[in-house]
């Protein structure tokens, strides 16, 4: 089967209605057969086009591509002179568990290492009293990846929505996970 293309989307594709309609569908699909049960009914999606676009914009939106397909993508950002966050790595549902997400998390350490990042971080947002089937899959994944949790961190120092915790279903916190790039 063949691999993905990826690649950095230049800032001006967010212009492209289309495409970032489809990278927020995705992101939401994903999100939510992945963080069932840790949030109440009705919750919000986890991106809009809006938000979106604004992630194209800043030049930290990935985007993998099969036979001129969108399968996949996930963001940068940096953190510092020497890490960054890679976050929103998904997949199209039918290419789940495929080497889509795998192919994004290569080209984002080739590429932050080729900018001269030392270390790569990720999040995972886990219940904290059980053990959730899908946060378990991922927490494997990435450590299959070379990912090491590194600290457990409050559910507030990684969200910027006021309120959020209040929407959860059952108290969550955050694994942050990094990897040397070196």
């Amino acid at each position: 089967m063949a691999a993905p293309r990826v690649e950095l989307l230049p800032p001006g594709a967010a212009a492209d209605e289309a495409l970032v309609e489809e990278l927020a569908r995705m992101i939401n699909v994903a999100y939510a057969a992945g963080e069932g049960q840790l949030w109440q009914l009705g919750d919000p999606e986890r991106t809009t086009p809006a938000k979106t676009a604004d992630t194209v914009r800043d030049g930290g939106m990935l985007v993998a591509r099969l036979d001129g397909r969108v399968v996949g993508c996930g963001r940068l950002r940096p953190l510092d002179a020497s890490s960054a966050d890679l976050g929103l790595v998904c997949a199209v549902p039918d290419r789940w568990g495929s080497g889509v997400g795998r192919e994004v998390v290569r080209f984002a350490e080739e590429l932050m290492r080729s900018r001269g990042v030392a270390a790569m971080q990720l999040e995972l947002l886990v219940p904290r009293d059980w053990v959730h089937p899908q946060k378990q899959r991922l927490r494997e994944w990435y450590e299959r990846l070379g990912y090491r949790v590194v600290r457990t961190a409050p559910f507030e120092e990684f969200t910027s929505s006021p309120g959020a915790a209040a929407r959860l279903a059952t108290p969550c916190e955050f694994l942050v996970f990094r990897k040397e790039l070196a």
